[in-house]
């Protein structure tokens, strides 16, 4: 398409994927298809850089009662997003509100690991 992807229809977006893909069924595909573009303008939000204090503690400090969960709570070296994340801010909560020992497993810290770290080296160098 010649145009930004939010002018489009969804016809045009859907013909454009499946040019891209290459799909000889292509406009038999459109003809039986409904495609509704929907924006959203904010959900990249969870990805911008962020600085202590963005977002609030799991618990926040002195809370007996209330834990914030999900993607906009704060979990250190954490990436949002994940399903591992929700869960981790839950776990988190629980453990916090009802004083339990248990917490949840360490974030994995794939730049730490040497097989990772080589594994990463041998595709940079791939021809």
């Amino acid at each position: 398409m010649r145009k930004p992807m939010r002018e489009c229809t969804g016809r045009e977006i859907l013909d454009e994927v499946l040019r891209h893909l290459h799909f000889e069924e292509g406009p038999q595909i459109l003809d039986r298809s409904i495609v509704i573009p929907a924006l959203m303008p904010y959900i990249t939000s969870q990805f911008l850089v962020r600085s202590a204090g963005d977002r609030p503690q799991v618990v926040p400090e002195g809370s007996t009662n209330l834990a914030f969960i999900g993607q906009y709570a704060e979990v250190p070296e954490d990436v949002v997003f994940t399903v591992e994340y929700s869960v981790r801010t839950a776990w988190t909560a629980v453990a916090g509100l009802l004083g339990l020992d248990r917490q949840p497993p360490a974030v994995y810290k794939g730049r730490h690991d040497p097989k990772v770290l080589v594994e990463a080296l041998a595709t940079m160098h791939r021809h």
